[in-house]
């Protein structure tokens, strides 16, 4: 069966079917609310309230574009939500609050393993410093590994402006996480 063909039966009252939309695409709701900036607490939260949205929209689904992309768009707009409800907004300078420990361990196993953890919340953190169609561009493209096109479906931006965030966003990455010496073994 088609996206849109299981849409419609869900929006006309089969509701069970439902449970194959959850099991194919709740890994990709709860990356697109945790790629915002929701702390990890609240991340299921979130991604269930967005998956309840898509359930109560279903009959929205026009099928113009994949459903996956349908959902990401309702994932990062129930994120967006949660973060305004709360009041926050991405800490601009969670860079400098990721490298705070300033110890760098020994080269042994776990020295290696610290700091890749520490590789990757400078990662986390310079993500969450990019402007917000810059950082949905990159995960979706390196994340999600998804084409040019697709991303153009999901965003609703022009491919052209895709390929510009997401140029744009690796430069930026590569300069925020130049400064924190990170790259460097």
């Amino acid at each position: 069966m088609d996206e849109l063909a299981l849409c419609r039966r869900i929006a006309s009252g089969d509701g069970g079917l439902f449970g194959r939309i959850v099991d194919e695409y709740a890994g990709m709701v709860a990356a697109a609310v945790a790629s915002q900036g929701v702390e990890r607490g609240d991340v299921e939260d979130v991604a269930q309230t967005a998956l309840v949205n898509a359930y109560r929209g279903i009959a929205t689904f026009r099928g113009d574009a994949k459903l996956s992309s349908w959902l990401y768009r309702i994932a990062i707009n129930a994120a967006r939500a949660h973060l305004k409800t709360l009041g926050r907004r991405l800490d601009k300078h969670s860079v400098e609050a990721a490298m705070e420990s300033g110890v760098y361990p020994v080269d042994d196993g776990a020295g290696r393993q610290f700091h890749g953890a520490l590789r990757n919340r400078a990662l986390n953190a310079a993500l969450a410093r990019l402007k917000p169609l810059q950082r949905e561009a990159l995960l979706l493209y390196y994340m999600d590994q998804r084409s040019y096109e697709e991303i153009s479906e999901t965003l609703r931006i022009n491919i052209n402006t895709v390929r510009t965030h997401i140029r744009r966003g690796k430069l930026r990455l590569a300069e925020m996480l130049d400064e924190t010496d990170l790259l460097e073994d």
